[in-house]
């Protein structure tokens, strides 16, 4: 250790990281043309979580910006629907429609209906 260098308190986070935007996310969202309900469902976050993002109401976590970048890779974003679909037990605002994965309408998983506010 160098003299006179300063150690990082117990409660000091390691790393500061670039803070992304509502407005970066949002672009990033539309470019890849995924809903907040998709996104929201690949990653286990409520899409109202993801909506405070969009509006800066809260901050976006770093590991969004990496997130992002992978399903950029190619295949990427339909494997993370996949296994996202694999992980889920079930849809508690679709309870009729039994237990996940409902792989043989994928199409209506992935797109979702609109009903993203909880």
């Amino acid at each position: 250790m160098l003299l006179g260098a300063t150690m990082p308190g117990k409660n000091m986070p390691r790393f500061e990281y670039k803070r992304m935007t509502g407005e970066q996310l949002r672009t990033e969202l539309l470019d890849m043309a995924m809903p907040v309900f998709a996104f929201a469902r690949i990653f286990g976050v409520r899409p109202q979580t993801v909506k405070k993002w969009l509006r800066d109401e809260n901050d976006i976590p770093p590991w969004v910006h990496v997130a992002l970048g992978l399903l950029r890779l190619e295949g990427a974003l339909s494997e993370a629907r996949q296994l996202a679909a694999e992980h889920i037990i079930r849809d508690n605002q679709r309870p009729g429609a039994g237990e996940f994965p409902f792989l043989e309408r994928a199409d209506e998983i992935t797109e979702g209906n609109g009903d993203d506010d909880d």
